[in-house]
């Protein structure tokens, strides 16, 4: 077993033991993580934990000097923490997501709770139940709030109050949704007892809002009454928004991130016109003059890295095969005690996740492909990393098969990245699982330990995860290359790489399934369609089968920004809709399916089971049904998640089994 037992310094010892060859149990994999979020307080007396998931999850304080539990607050029945912030070294906040009667999954109520990390002045200060929820003085000056709130700043010279954006809902038929065409108002609202004071509205429908360093929202990206995606900003705090282009500038691809301390520059991520990728610039607002400060050669920059008190910009991130940080000055003391905790965990991703206000002690992630991840108190000064604790302690890293990068040219030229995950045990050519991600559009397959690929990988299959046209990371025209590419090019991509796997011996011709959830679950049943002679089967997640049923179901069509990203990633014409639609391709599909559908699936409807299982009933095809209830687009409880996986692992092994590998055309063709 590979775990980091204790730290007292970056030499950290490792100890190991030998591993069964016996594969762990299904539950070993699917059961969630122990704890969630973790960040340590202002003064850096306690750090605050989530433990728990879907349902009675709960918030701890815990007094590092002697690593005990003082206090808490849980959740209830459906109910659990979503996420939370400290607000100054003795108040908490934090958000709640709930399940509805009737419904599978957890959605945000856009309500904030506070408490005291001793567990004294519980307080629901924001939401649609807010004004009824306690009793007190100032009750009846409280009224409810039928908005979703974002955190804004916690002010950091006023413990009593915090900025917030305020995202108005709307009425959609019995149910209040988010309002996606409304600008969100500007309030400041107290920790103590939710009194709100306005201090204006954004001038852009569903803006993402950025103060600068004194605490005065100046920036907003959103989108104008044509929905076209906008940048305003104020020259001064109290000026009237205007809205801008920055020269040469794709608009659609600025996002503001971050002011510099002089509060009269900004930092954001673009992309230039002709170009493609995501780099970081700064703009001095007073000349307009916009500096390039990095830019990869091959994939985006995704954000910037700042020094451990948050004073200054020291770095930038991105992503290749794994999560990559290049530094702006190697002499900085914050990039020399990144690079301390880089040589103290070798093959690692490191992650600060939180600073007390001084910027001396810091809450440090630590993960990688095989490792779910384990939290350190770093000291800046001293340079000692303490272990606080795993996020899911079972695991044993030792035990699980590492994600090899892997590099394909498709048959147009276009260059994918993705990863090979082999079996633990057995040689190559390998019985192969091909998992196309979800999304798809901007989501990518990451080097982070995945369940799901290691669940797989301990029963001897290996995964095949590619990051195809459309998946982000890559820049704006590989992502752009995927729209209305559905069942097409980007299908292709898919094809390309299992020919490539085979082509290198890494995959056995006649041992291929695809598998996959939410559009994977599409592009495993278009792969079945489009290429009966090279997968062996399918299992479909909670997919989209019938295109034209985007328009019609599902949550994104309740926005006009939804309804256009519909219309330019997927398409609007029917013909070309139902030609890419599984559904009316159920004639052409030689190889079992499975179909798993949740009866409360609020993304993909279960009606798009539904209409594939018909399909491929009235053609006489070999399938296995397995509706699920309380399922929410694959949003359940771990009991059930163990038993989905069981039937879906007996399904593969049916089918791939080495007495299964009968002839069935060429593969290789």
């Amino acid at each position: 077993m590979w775990r980091i037992l204790a730290a007292t310094t970056l030499w950290l010892v490792v100890t190991a033991t030998s591993a069964d060859d016996e594969p762990p149990a299904i539950e070993y994999f699917t059961r969630a993580d122990e704890f969630g979020s973790l960040e340590i307080s202002p003064d850096g007396r306690f750090v605050a934990v989530t433990a728990g998931r879907n349902g009675r999850s709960a918030l701890a304080f815990i007094n590092l000097e002697d690593r005990s539990i003082v206090s808490g607050v849980r959740m209830g029945e459906n109910r659990e923490i979503y996420d939370f912030d400290w607000i100054s070294p003795t108040r908490v906040i934090y958000r709640i997501a709930e399940r509805q009667p009737g419904d599978a999954f957890f959605s945000i109520t856009g309500e904030i709770s506070a408490i005291n990390r001793d567990g004294r002045a519980p307080r629901l200060l924001y939401g649609y139940r807010a004004a009824k929820s306690t009793t007190g003085t100032h009750i009846a000056k409280r009224e409810a709030s039928y908005a979703h709130a974002e955190l804004l700043s916690t002010l950091e010279d006023d413990e009593k109050h915090i900025l917030i954006a305020e995202y108005p809902w709307k009425l959609q038929g019995f149910l209040y949704i988010v309002d996606f065409d409304a600008p969100p108002r500007i309030t400041r609202l107290n920790v103590y007892n939710g009194l709100k004071r306005s201090l204006g509205v954004a001038p852009l429908a569903s803006a993402d809002l950025l103060v600068d360093r004194d605490d005065h929202v100046r920036f907003a990206l959103g989108h104008d009454p044509e929905g076209r995606l906008t940048v305003s900003w104020k020259p001064r705090p109290k000026s009237d928004w205007e809205a801008f282009e920055l020269p040469g500038f794709r608009d659609e691809s600025v996002e503001p991130l971050y002011f510099a301390s002089d509060n009269s520059s900004l930092y954001f991520i673009g992309v230039r016109r002709g170009q493609s990728l995501r780099a970081l610039y700064r703009l001095e607002l007073t000349s307009r003059e916009v500096e390039l400060v990095y830019a990869h050669e091959s994939v985006d920059v995704t954000g910037l890295v700042t020094d451990f008190a948050g004073e200054r910009v020291i770095g930038a991130r991105f992503y290749t095969s794994r999560p990559e940080y290049h530094w702006l000055n190697e002499d900085d003391p914050a990039v020399r005690l990144y690079r301390a905790l880089e040589r103290a965990f070798p093959g690692q991703a490191i992650e600060v996740t939180s600073t007390t206000a001084d910027g001396r002690l810091a809450t440090v992630f630590v993960h990688s492909d095989v490792n779910p991840g384990d939290y350190y108190l770093f000291d800046t000064e001293t340079r000692a990393a303490d272990y606080l604790q795993a996020a899911r302690a079972w695991i044993d890293p030792g035990r699980m098969q590492p994600k090899e990068p892997i590099r394909v040219e498709a048959r147009d030229g276009l260059v994918l990245h993705g990863y090979l995950t082999r079996p633990r045990g057995g040689d190559a050519p390998y019985p192969l699982i091909v998992l196309p991600h979800g999304g798809p559009f901007g989501f990518r397959d990451r080097w982070d330990f995945d369940w799901e690929v290691q669940l797989l990988a301990s029963r001897g299959y290996a995964v095949l995860q590619v990051n195809f046209r459309g998946s982000g990371g890559y820049g704006m025209d590989f992502e752009e290359a995927g729209y209305r590419q559905w069942g097409a090019a980007m299908q292709d991509d898919l094809t390309d790489a299992t020919r490539w796997a085979i082509d290198q011996r890494l995959a056995d011709p006649r041992r291929i399934c695809i598998v996959g959830a939410s559009y994977g679950g599409y592009a495993a049943l278009m792969g079945v369609a489009r290429e009966p002679g090279l997968y062996r089967c399918a299992i479909g997640h909670a997919g989209v089968y019938d295109l034209e049923l985007l328009r019609s179901t599902g949550d994104v069509r309740f926005s006009y920004l939804g309804r256009t990203i519909l219309a330019s990633q997927v398409g609007d014409d029917v013909q070309e809709l139902r030609r890419h639609s599984p559904v009316h391709l159920a004639e052409r599909i030689e190889a079992p399916v499975m179909l798993v559908h949740g009866r409360e699936d609020w993304r993909a409807d279960y009606i798009h089971g539904r209409r594939m299982k018909a399909a491929l009933e009235r053609h006489g095809k070999a399938m296995e049904w397995l509706p699920l209830r309380g399922e929410g687009h694959g949003i359940f409880d771990e009991s059930t998640r163990a038993e989905v996986y069981e039937q879906m692992l007996r399904f593969l092994e049916r089918h791939l089994a080495p007495s299964a590998a009968t002839p069935r055309g060429d593969p290789g063709q």
